[in-house]
């Protein structure tokens, strides 16, 4: 398909977007531009999707889209919001919701556990809260937060109130609550990495990258939606 053509798609789909409908529809922001990625994906970012993908990590928090944005039942309430999913997250449009809580993110982290049948209360652990690491209480169940995980989940979030430090609330907003301890696992990719779970986030430290990119965020949304067909 040619980049013209991508062009009238999304300019088409978010006029549908405007138009009466039984399903949710956000009021876009941002309708007079298209962003694409020609060389990546053969999808764009347009309106509300495009503002909050900007103004809260761009690329390195929630990679590139791998899909239109277009009504879907979320799988955890069953109830349907205009969604567009991206390699590390889902976006979800509550038109019900003031900015910035008009957009939610997916719980992707605990979906693609359960896809893998992994039971995090099950196969918990206790660990030492040593000077590198915050406690953090989930369910009765205490996680060790350490470092470099620590310093990367409070040093990102989402953008709630306008200032440039990150507070803790906007850091849960993105990534949410702990729901393993770090480990070694084998990613997506086949690297062998240690690796934390959270609600929506995967962390993965690779040592041998250059900083910042020590640690990375997992491809949770390809992985969770090439697995939900």
């Amino acid at each position: 398909m040619s980049y013209r053509s991508r062009l009238f798609i999304v300019a088409l789909l978010a006029l549908l977007v405007l138009l009466p409908q039984a399903a949710p529809r956000p009021a876009q922001a941002n309708t007079g531009e298209v962003i694409c990625f020609e060389d990546k994906t053969p999808y764009c970012l347009t309106g509300r999707f495009l503002d909050y993908w900007r103004q809260n990590g761009g690329l390195p928090v929630f990679g590139y889209p791998i899909s239109l944005f277009q009504n879907e039942a979320n799988p955890d309430t069953g109830k349907t919001y205009l969604t567009q999913w991206f390699e590390r997250n889902r976006f979800e449009m509550h038109p019900e919701n003031r900015a910035p809580y008009d957009v939610l993110l997916g719980r992707l982290g605990d979906q693609r556990l359960r896809q893998l049948g992994r039971d995090w209360r099950r196969e918990y652990e206790s660990r030492p809260i040593n000077a590198d690491c915050t406690a953090v209480n989930v369910d009765n169940l205490q996680f060790a937060v350490c470092e470099p995980f620590r310093t990367y989940y409070n040093t990102h979030g989402l953008e709630f109130d306008g200032r440039s430090s990150i507070s803790p609330a906007e850091s849960l907003a993105l990534f949410g609550l702990p729901l393993t301890q770090a480990k070694m696992e084998t990613n997506s990719s086949g690297d062998r990495v240690l690796t934390q779970w959270f609600e929506r986030a995967r962390f993965e430290y690779h040592p041998t990258n250059p900083d910042p990119y020590k640690v990375l965020l997992g491809r949770l949304g390809a992985e969770v939606r090439g697995n939900a067909r």
